[in-house]
């Protein structure tokens, strides 16, 4: 009889404790089934466009949400974000405008490292990418701000080789800075609100 007292008292208090504990939605998800544009300013070397394509496809695999880039849409030339706005409000009726700019992007040259022990060598090559991501959520009807915000972001890559009595081992890939700049850009964006 006292398990059994013992164990509803248990029962009782874990759903107590238990209803108080929700899962924190993040920004995008509150508006699921929404439709919005998605802008990101970076400088022109870093690869705007390919960057702007896979945010787009990550967000859309993620949450219940229209996404378009309406720059691809829009003629080429110089336009102002003035322009970008209305252009997704009245020509392609869009809710919301998420603008995203990457900013301080450093990538830093690979740098070698020799570890010797005894029986084994290793020599490590590393490079390494930082950038600051800020944001800004515009509701197009109002004209406001929703949400704003910045993060920042690093991601690493890294080649080693290793020789010991064991025999020679290699991992080696190329390094490639798109990759390097965008590893740190999901980085950054996992540090926000956003998701």
């Amino acid at each position: 009889m006292r398990k059994c007292i013992l164990g509803i008292l248990l029962l009782i208090l874990t759903l107590f404790l238990a209803t108080g504990c929700e899962v924190e939605e993040g920004i995008l998800q509150q508006f699921a089934g929404e439709r919005f544009g998605l802008i990101m300013e970076t400088d022109p070397y870093t690869y705007e466009r390919s960057l702007e394509t896979r945010l787009i496809n990550y967000i859309r695999k993620r949450f219940d949400l229209q996404v378009i880039n309406p720059k691809l849409l829009m003629d080429d030339g110089q336009y102002t974000s003035r322009m970008v706005e209305d252009f997704c409000r009245d020509e392609l009726g869009l809710d919301l405008l998420l603008t995203i700019k990457l900013t301080d992007i450093i990538v830093n040259e690979p740098k070698p490292n020799l570890e010797i022990r005894p029986h084994r060598v290793a020599v490590e090559v590393s490079a390494s990418c930082s950038l600051t991501l800020i944001y800004t959520l515009r509701d197009l009807s109002t004209d406001q701000i929703l949400y704003f915000g910045q993060s920042n972001g690093s991601s690493k890559a890294t080649n080693k080789v290793k020789a010991s009595e064991g025999g020679v081992h290699f991992d080696f890939k190329e390094f490639d800075p798109y990759e390097l700049i965008e590893d740190a850009m999901f980085d950054a964006l996992r540090n926000t609100e956003l998701l």
